[in-house]
């Protein structure tokens, strides 16, 4: 365990340091990143001025939904982004170098690159939660159990860009779903109770984007269910295992490139 506390902070100093190298560049796609949420929300705004309430959600209820989601997601974005990259590993032979070396190649596969985009959205997901939750009069300490368990809710978009992946196990790379992830994403930013009965199984239950936001804003902002803090961390480390074990099967059925 220490082994790989040190590999991880040696990796982090390495991966905030190439970023120190583009630091313009770094501004940019932060700044990028925070205009595009902010014409998403204005979006969304937008849709309430003509519709007052979407399933008996407001304006409010949906903006902490949207940031729920946004904050998981940024999360995921800051540091396993590269789990949507393994297919080009694959393609290139990169993965090939990965194997050899005595360390868990998924860990060294989730820490080799991180995104500078992600930052934008973390600041935006942050501030925008803050500000909900005071518009909606929720105490301060639900702010930081979001925050706890938006950590958990990323593992699970990690654990969809994994799944998407192992297809390119056995295509050699030529053959990537994990691109699906951005489309999940989309779909998360939305309480469940807008989709079909069919749809809320399967966001529930298979592919289960309803835990990352609609869960926990029905389940803890709106009626204060505590036992949920413990049950939503669970699902999530839960499939996130189920997944990791998938993966490990598959990789072990894994041909070279060659290349």
């Amino acid at each position: 365990m220490m082994r790989y506390l040190k590999l991880l902070s040696t990796y982090m100093r390495i991966n905030f340091k190439s970023l120190a190298v583009y630091d313009l560049d770094f501004y940019f796609a932060i700044c990028g990143m925070i205009i595009q949420n902010i014409l998403n929300i204005v979006a969304l705004r937008f849709i309430f001025n003509l519709v007052p309430r979407i399933k008996g959600y407001s304006f409010e209820q949906l903006l902490l939904t949207y940031a729920l989601a946004t904050l998981a997601w940024s999360i995921f974005r800051c540091f396993f982004i590269n789990t949507l990259n393994i297919a080009d590993y694959i393609h290139k032979g990169s993965l090939d170098t990965i194997l050899i070396k005595p360390v868990n190649p998924l860990f060294q596969l989730v820490n080799e690159r991180v995104d500078e985009d992600s930052w934008g959205d973390l600041l935006v997901a942050l501030l925008l939660l803050v500000i909900v939750d005071a518009h909606l009069h929720n105490p301060w300490y639900i702010t930081i159990m979001f925050i706890f368990i938006s950590f958990f809710t990323a593992l699970i978009f990690m654990s969809l860009a994994i799944l998407g992946n192992t297809v390119s196990l056995f295509s050699n790379g030529l053959s990537d779903l994990a691109e699906v992830t951005f489309d999940f994403f989309e779909m998360s930013k939305y309480p469940l109770a807008i989709y079909s009965g069919v749809l809320k199984v399967i966001m529930t239950f298979v592919i289960p984007i309803g835990w990352v936001a609609s869960i926990p804003q029905e389940r803890i902002a709106q009626r204060h269910e505590w036992i949920w803090l413990v049950i939503i961390p669970l699902v999530c480390l839960v499939y996130f295992v189920l997944v990791y074990q998938l993966w490990r099967l598959f990789l072990k059925k894994y041909q070279s490139t060659g290349s």
